[in-house]
């Protein structure tokens, strides 16, 4: 009878060694799921801001463009106030180009 008791002894303590381990490989694999999970954050927010930079990049060579667009607008009302075009009686008349 003895050893029936030292049988069930054993047989309970082999069912609970497993579930005592799993515990410890559970908080093992928390930690690598938060230590990834941190890296994913911090691949993401880089990426944020990585997005941020090149949208303000495009904002400011859209307004640089805005502002030589501008510029060529004032250039060209400055031309036209200096030499406004002749009127058309004074225009030089080209001659028609036949085929013939």
């Amino acid at each position: 009878m003895q050893s029936k008791n030292v049988l069930t002894i054993m047989m309970a303590v082999a069912m609970l060694l497993p579930a005592g381990l799993v515990p410890v490989a559970s908080a093992q694999d928390r930690d690598r799921d938060r230590d990834q999970l941190k890296t994913q954050q911090q691949i993401q927010d880089k990426d944020k801001l990585q997005t941020k930079d090149q949208l303000q990049e495009k904002d400011r060579i859209k307004e640089q463009e805005r502002v030589r667009e501008r510029e060529r607008e004032r250039t060209r009302e400055q031309t036209r106030i200096e030499r406004p075009e002749k009127p058309q009686h004074e225009r030089a008349e080209r001659p028609e180009r036949g085929g013939r």
